[in-house]
Parts: structure tokens; sequence; C-alpha cells
């Protein structure tokens, strides 16, 4: 009989294989090393004109830019 544990486990190898398919299906765009038009880092890699943190919405801490 599993127990909570068990079931906890199970239920997070499906988790976790459920974002390694999603992951795996979504599409790759290869982007190109430049300045984000957004906060104006130089990034290895720009989709669309801008790094990934500033595409997904997210705050950065700017240490030269207090």
């Amino acid at each position: 009989m599993a127990d909570e544990a068990d079931r906890a486990q199970v239920q997070e190898e499906w988790a976790r294989e459920a974002m390694i398919a999603s992951a795996r299906s979504a599409p790759f765009i290869p982007g190109e090393p430049g300045e984000c038009e957004r906060c104006g880092d130089d990034m290895p890699r720009l989709v669309g004109g801008m790094c990934a943190p500033c595409r997904d919405g997210r705050n950065r801490f700017h240490p030269r830019r207090s």
C-alpha cells in the first residue's frame, strides 16, 4: 500500500516529465548577441531586441545603476 510520501513522489515525477515535454516542444529562437533595447545590458542572446529577463517581465538587479 502506497503511503503519502510515495504518492507525492509519483506526482513530482509526473510534473517533472510534463515540464520536460513542454520544454522540448517549445520553439527555440536562436537570437543574437547585442544590447537589450529595454534594459540596455549587453547580452549574449537577444530575441526581438530584448534579453530573457526583459522578455519575461522579471526585475533585474543592476549594481552599476544605483
